[in-house]
């Protein structure tokens, strides 16, 4: 094992306690490498330690780090645990470890909170979604929007400086706070201007929209045009007036809009969904859960219920118990997808809403839309809420409201107030 606390490794202290092996350590790092998954996460999924032996080791590594437990009494806590099955803490006292001195740990959340830069709910929400998926905390807040790569560059560097005895955890508070005001005024003003965050984003017009879906025609279409320009409407608002379309699918259409302009859509796919709604009455969230990235087009070698263990929505028991469905396939498909979740959804493992929500969450992972911690960080936030999964993006501020929507949102508003 490395005698440098500092750099001592979750994988170390698992092996060294006996619960791990350096053969299943190493096949996990090779999983880890092919999916994009946390190797933390990997070894759970794999069964070669449980999440409590995971997290104790979480704990153990922070403690050892900050010099407030000893190595050797981490081990033999971390091995006492494992074969007692009790909490860490326990373990601790049980193997005779007492704190002497009142000392403070240098986690990273505590030295955010400390310097005022992440309010205490959001660090909360995000301790929360690192321990159901195994995600490093400062990778989440980054994720979540809480903080940029930048800030959390420097608060680790701040954390390895106290931990090497180079700074004291004041003067590195100190520095934290003020690297965070000299950071706001830039990102400020570079959101206001636009700029901060604004990835080239492609677009389909309304009328190009209900085109393509065959529900307006081009002849009507230009009709339309004309009579907005004159009388100062949205075309929308004058196709609703001509009724050419009803309100609904005004709606639907822009929702379907405002998905291409984000890219979580293609142009096509759009019109497709769109005609499917005129047609079946089916929420969009139903509609686009179905969608299939072509096997070329495929940017994962995660399978589906991979990727829904992972994120803590079904367990290990659940996976065994569809074990003939699942061993049909081989690689990551959206036929894999549908077909293992439509089994898990008539088995009561998944309710409808998480069924179509995990599904259009894969969709976006397969179509390299988000990456699989993105993916993770979402579903486990989609599990919390009481929303449908493209509007969890937005409250993660992936994605923007169009203004067109925005405005005619407004509008409706101010018309049945």
């Amino acid at each position: 094992m490395s005698n440098d606390k500092i750099d001592l490794r979750i994988g170390e202290l698992l092996i060294e306690a006996g619960i791990l092996n350096g053969k299943e350590l190493s096949e996990a790092m090779k999983t880890a490498r092919l999916t994009g998954l946390p190797v933390g996460r990997v070894l759970i999924m794999a069964g070669y330690v449980s999440e409590q032996e995971f997290q104790s080791s979480v704990q153990a590594q922070s403690l050892v780090r900050d010099g407030i437990v000893p190595l050797e009494t981490a081990v033999a806590a971390l091995t006492l645990l494992s074969d007692a099955e009790i909490s860490f803490d326990e373990a601790l006292k049980k193997v005779g470890w007492k704190q002497t001195e009142d000392k403070e740990s240098n986690k990273l959340g505590e030295l955010l909170i400390a310097s005022e830069i992440v309010p205490h709910e959001n660090l909360e929400t995000a301790m929360r979604t690192s321990q159901a998926t195994g995600l490093p905390l400062g990778r989440l807040l980054v994720s979540l929007g809480t903080i940029s790569d930048e800030l959390l560059a420097t608060a680790l560097n701040a954390q390895t400086f106290i931990r090497n005895s180079k700074l004291t955890r004041s003067q590195a508070i100190g520095g934290l706070k003020a690297a965070h005001q000299r950071r706001m005024p830039i990102e400020m003003s570079l959101s206001e201007q636009g700029y901060y965050r604004s990835p080239h984003r492609t677009a389909i017009r309304l009328g190009e929209l209900l085109i393509g879906a065959d529900l307006v025609s081009e002849l009507a279409m230009i009709d339309g045009l004309q009579k907005a320009l004159i009388e100062h409407k949205y075309i929308g608002q004058v196709l609703v007036e001509s009724g050419l379309i009803d309100n609904e699918l005004l709606h639907s259409a822009l929702s379907l809009q405002e998905m291409v302009a984000n890219e979580t859509l293609k142009p096509e796919e759009a019109a497709d969904t769109l005609k499917q709604i005129d047609h079946t009455d089916e929420p969009i969230s139903q509609l686009i859960a179905f969608l299939e990235v072509p096997e070329e087009e495929f940017k994962t070698r995660v399978r589906y219920h991979e990727v829904l263990r992972v994120a803590g929505l079904i367990g290990q028991k659940d996976i065994d118990e569809l074990a003939e469905i699942i061993n049909r396939a081989e690689i990551a498909s959206s036929r894999d997808a549908i077909n293992v979740g439509k089994h898990l959804l008539e088995k009561g493992l998944l309710d409808e809403r998480t069924f179509h929500g995990s599904l259009r969450c894969y969709f976006l992972i397969a179509a390299g839309w988000l990456n699989m911690q993105q993916g993770i960080i979402a579903l486990n936030y989609f599990h919390h809420r009481g929303v449908e999964f493209d509007d969890v993006l937005h409250e993660l501020k992936w994605t923007v409201r169009t203004y067109l929507k925005s405005e005619l949102e407004q509008r409706s508003t101010a018309k049945t107030s």
